[in-house]
Order: structure tokens, then sequence, then C-alpha cells
């Protein structure tokens, strides 16, 4: 355990759940005045952290409190007596004395000067970006009423109106749609690097850099590959960070409103456990509550005709891994053995770690198992095929999208052709747009329920939305299946909880003679975690039986569909409402749910079945040779 401890103390955690003024130790306070009015503030202290807690604005762009502090976008000007140069708010430090003016005739200029400058080479097609609404930057302009007073420069339009990249890179294109799960349009881009920090900080994959310098700067990916042929995992952290619509996750929202609309087909919809507290804070409720009903009402009155709940499939994910883990022991198998339920873990073993894809629970996501069900299992029961559905999966996270797309995810229709088990993906910030576009607020709308048969999920399988959720609902399980004498009492297993980015616990099972085993049980979350963890596996400094991980820093309550919030504890919020709705549910172990027997009794027939294999689980490929081959050929 010390070789773990000493990975958890260099473990990357949110510094927006762990940075806290009010948290700081005791230390003797720094008087500063802001605009004429005198404040006491804690040592080390920035400017822009003393505004922010005193009610002051200042305005921001490359700044977020997710992130390590750059201070590039010159835009958190402040004037400070007796200093001789404007400084940036993100970055100074308070001292004793400190006189701040936010608002001086010379600061409000020089905004206004860097906004009309970041103005003038924006495209102005607010109307249709994805991020209309939802901008930082078109905030800003507002704010400081900034009117195009120029040609807005377009980096297309290269044979008509020379700019800096048509000069240099005549055949470099700002658009990058070569991913199923974000898009990327850096005409828009206002530099401010978030996405480039987000994708080290998080991640440590570093797929994302500035290139060029002055003038010529820019946002590019080495060698300027398209995204899909670097080891970018399509987690979605650099588009939940953009200020603008630079980077996205790719729409399917007009899509599923086409469908919406003309009903040719039967149009079902399946919600992850991780959404269902999201919108809470969008539509004005407090950002714990349980918008459950909320939601499904909202979704009934979009125009869905059935509404499942992935927590019906978290259930089946369980039963199916839990199986095959129970089988590992017993009968052998690679070891240690990973969960495969993210989708962003599974792109960075195909990219960057395909010698582990035995050591991959064979088990699909829940997000493909209900899928599967729905496409089969459902359309059976109302005498449709496949073709007559159209699925549409509500996720917190850009990855999902890509996974639908895997070419192996499909079944066959009655025309002999193969039809996606997922039709469209759309994450928790698209569900909002459509919300918005039909003029719906779910808050106001008396609370609905999930249809059945595939409607009812044990509230371990929602645990699924947050990192250690997935270990604890298997172990659950696990103990009841092998028959352990003295099981973790629920909600109990307090070493996987909580935000930190690795953590461990010894679990007792059964084999199937008889003896208990203890089974060594690790949970990561985050890129940089989960590298970092792999790195001490590989050197057998760490010995586990079961991982779960996780590309997301605290797991699917922060994926990168998720809506974007300037709230610090907000992760944390919805962790700990997670885990409320676990504490207060009646069914809280996925093999009691009864639709979940009834699948098995009246379909599937039992866990890792013929059927079950056929339907419920997958293979995986080795990505990593297409990244090397490309690298190759440009090379030569």
């Amino acid at each position: 355990m010390s070789m773990l401890s000493s990975v958890l103390n260099k473990a990357v955690v949110n510094p927006k759940l762990t940075r806290s003024l009010a948290t700081a130790a005791a230390e003797k306070m720094v008087n500063i005045s802001i605009n004429g009015r005198k404040f006491q503030v804690k040592p080390k202290t920035t400017v822009l952290e003393a505004a922010k807690a005193n009610g002051y604005y200042i305005p921001t762009l490359c700044y977020h409190q997710e992130l390590p502090v750059a201070g590039n976008c010159r835009l958190c000007l402040v004037y400070a007596k007796g200093s001789w140069k404007p400084l940036t708010a993100c970055t100074t430090e308070v001292w004793e004395g400190m006189e701040i003016e936010t608002d001086s005739p010379a600061v409000i200029e020089t905004v206004r000067s860097s906004l009309s400058m970041m103005r003038e080479e924006h495209p102005n097609d607010c109307m249709t970006c994805g991020s209309n609404g939802d901008c930082e930057f078109q905030d800003l302009i507002y704010r400081y009423q900034i009117d195009a007073k120029h040609p807005v420069r377009s980096l297309l339009k290269h044979k008509s109106k020379k700019t800096n990249h048509s000069i240099t890179e005549p055949c470099y294109s700002p658009f990058d749609n070569t991913t199923f799960s974000v898009a990327r349009d850096m005409n828009k881009c206002v530099k401010c690097g978030r996405c480039i920090r987000a994708c080290h900080h998080f991640q440590n994959i570093n797929i994302l850099g500035f290139i060029n310098r002055a003038g010529y700067e820019r946002v590019g990916t080495p060698m300027d590959r398209p995204m899909n042929f670097t080891k970018c995992v399509e987690c979605g952290q650099c588009s939940q960070v953009c200020p603008v619509g630079a980077i996205t996750a790719r729409t399917e929202v007009v899509d599923v409103l086409r469908h919406l609309d003309t009903k040719r087909k039967v149009v079902v919809c399946s919600t992850a456990p991780a959404i269902r507290v999201a919108p809470a804070e969008e539509f004005s409720t407090e950002a714990d509550f349980d918008f459950t009903g909320k939601m499904v009402a909202g979704l009934r009155k979009l125009g869905f005709d059935y509404i499942f709940d992935t927590n019906f499939s978290a259930d089946l994910t369980i039963m199916e891994e839990g199986t095959e883990l129970i089988d590992r022991l017993n009968n052998g198998g690679k070891f240690p053995m990973f969960t495969s339920c993210c989708p962003g873990w599974i792109n960075m073993v195909e990219k960057s770690y395909p010698e582990l894809s035995d050591n991959l629970s064979s088990c699909k996501s829940p997000q493909q198992m209900i899928g599967a069900v729905i496409k089969s299992y459902f359309a059976k029961k109302l005498g449709l095929s496949t073709e007559d559905i159209i699925h549409v999966s509500i996720m917190p996270c850009t990855a999902k999208k890509g996974e639908a797309r895997r070419p192996e995810f499909v079944q066959k229709g009655k025309d002999g052709k193969d039809y996606p088990d997922i039709d469209y993906v759309i994450t928790t910030r698209e569900l909002l747009t459509l919300l918005k576009l039909k003029k719906i607020n779910p808050a106001e709308l008396p609370d609905d329920k999930f249809d059945s048969p595939l409607g009812i999920g044990s509230s371990a399988g929602n645990l699924f939305g947050v990192t250690g959720g997935v270990m604890e609902a298997a172990i659950r399980t696990a103990q009841v299946i092998t028959g352990v004498e003295n099981p973790i009492p629920l909600g109990e297993l307090k070493a996987i909880r909580g935000l930190d980015g690795i953590k461990a616990a010894n679990v007792p099972l059964k084999t199937k003679d008889g003896k208990e085993v203890s089974v060594r049980a690790a949970v990561v979350s985050g890129g940089a975690n989960i590298q970092k963890f792999l790195e001490k596996i590989k050197n057998k400094e760490l010995e586990f039986d079961f991982i779960e991980m996780m590309m997301c820093p605290g797991g699917c309550i922060n994926g990168g569909g998720q809506p974007k919030s300037a709230d610090p504890e907000i992760v944390a919020k919805k962790m700990q409402r997670m885990y409320t709705m676990d504490d207060q549910a009646k069914l809280r172990l996925c093999h009691e749910n009864p639709e979940i027997i009834d699948v098995y009794k009246n379909f599937l027939g039992e866990p890792n079945s013929h059927l079950a294999h056929e339907l419920l689980h997958t293979h995986y490929n080795d990505r990593s040779k297409t990244i090397h081959d490309m690298g190759h050929h440009e090379k030569k």
C-alpha cells in the first residue's frame, strides 16, 4: 500500500474541488482595496480570486477554474497603485496595502481594444453556431458593446483574401470532423489555450498545442494530423472548457429534431445515470436536486414514444461483467481485468496500450447493451424490426458518439442491411438545446416515469455516473452471488468513493470451491492518473485483480458533454447527490432488478449465455498501427 500511496500523492485532483479560500490554513490576512472599498483576504490570493470573492467583475477568456493559470488573453488587466503597468488579475497575487482599480477608463479601453481585435477575426455566424447562447466571447462582446467595424476575415477565403495562414500554410484547413465525437472549427478559435491545458492537465495526452508565432499562431495537432489519426480519446474535455464554438461535440440535434417532428418511425430514447442531476442548474433548481422525474417529463414533451433508463443496462452490465470476473477467478484468465464501460478508456487502450486488450472485460458498455436489447428484445415485443426504431442515446460523454458508430455494433434488418443499435447520441448540452428549441422547461412539468420493460434500474446502476460506481455495483452483486458470509454493507465501501484520482480496496469474494479470497480492486479516473497507474502496473510496482477506469476526472458526472458551469463545486455536489439517491433507494442491488430477472428468464437465458455473448459482448481493435503508419508516411 505504500507504493499505492506514492501514486495517490501524485494523482491529479480537480483543482476546483480542492482549492478553496474558505478552507485554506489560517494565516495573517492581507489588507487590500478594490475600487475604493477595503477588504481583508488571505495571502497568496490572486487579484481575480479576491475580486470574485467580493462580488467584483473582471473579464476573462483564458482563465478557467479547473485549469492551471495561463494569463495570455490579457482581458483581466487591472491597475494597482504604484505599478508602472497594468497587471493580469489571474496571475497577480495581492500584497499588503494593494489598491486595485478594475474600472478605470484606461482598463475599459484596453479590454475593448482587445475584444475589438478578436471580434474582427471572428466569424459572424452566431445564429447557427452550436455554442450560441453558451458562448463566453459572445457575452463579452455584448457586455462591452463591441460592434463589427471591419469585415470579418475568414481563413477559408484564400483566393480572394490573403490571411496569415493562407500565406504560410496554403493547405491548412480550420475544419476537422474526422472523429464522430468532437468537431473543430478553428476559424472561431480565440487562442485562449484552454483546450491545450485541458488535454495536458486532465489527460496528459497532449494532442493539442500552439503552432507558429505572433499573428501566425494557431491551435493544431501534431504534424496537423486529423484528430482521428492522433491519440485523442474523444473525451471532450477540450470542448467542455472551450469558451467559444471552436471545439464542440459533433451535434446531432437537427437530425433528432427531424425524427421527433415527422414521427415516421418509433422514436425511443435512453438516458444515462449522470445526466439526471445535470440539467437542474440550467432550469434554476438546486444543483443536487434529483431531476429524474422532471427529465422524463421533458423528454415525453419533446415527443419521444418510449423513454428507457440506461440504469437498466448498467444492471445488465454488472450481471455480465460480474459473471465474467467470477469466471476468471474460478477458471483462470487475464489479470488484472479492466472495466470496459468508458469509451474514452477503450480509445486509449486501442490507440496507446493495445497489449492490454485481452485484459479488458468483453462486455459492451451500458449504452451499447441497451441499444442491442431495444433493437432485438423490445422490437420483437412491439412486432417491429430493427429498422423501424430510431434509438437516441442521451449521454454526458462525447466519446459515446464515436462508440455508437463502431461497425460491430449493428443488427440485421428485414432487408438484410446492417442497422446501428444506437442511431444518434446527444450529450446533456444537446438535450438542453432541444428543450430550448421547443420552449420546454422540465422544472415546470409534473414528474413522469420511465417506460417498461427497460425502465427500472437499481441505485447501484445509477452509481455508474461517478468514479468508483461501476466497481461498487459489481462488488455488491459479486459478493452476494459468490456467497460471501459477511459482505460489505451497502454504501460503506468508502475507500473507492470520492474524487481522488486513484483509489483502492481489498474485497472478499468466494471461489467455486468455497474458498474466500481477497480481490485487490482499484479505481482510477482521469487520463493523467491512468497513465501513471499503468506505468506502475507495467513495472510490477502495483498488483491488482479488478480495475475500474474512467477517462474523465470524477467519472461521467464530469463528462465532456455535461453543461458548462462556473461553480467550482458543481462536480462534488452532483456526486453527493448520486450517493444520496443510492442511500434513499429501495432497489440497491443489480441482480434484484425485476426487469433484469425478466429479460434473462424470457430472452437471454443466463449471464454469459450464447445469446448474451452475441448481443452484449464485443471485441477490441489495435488502432496504434494506423497512427504509427500515418506518422511514418508523413516523415517520408
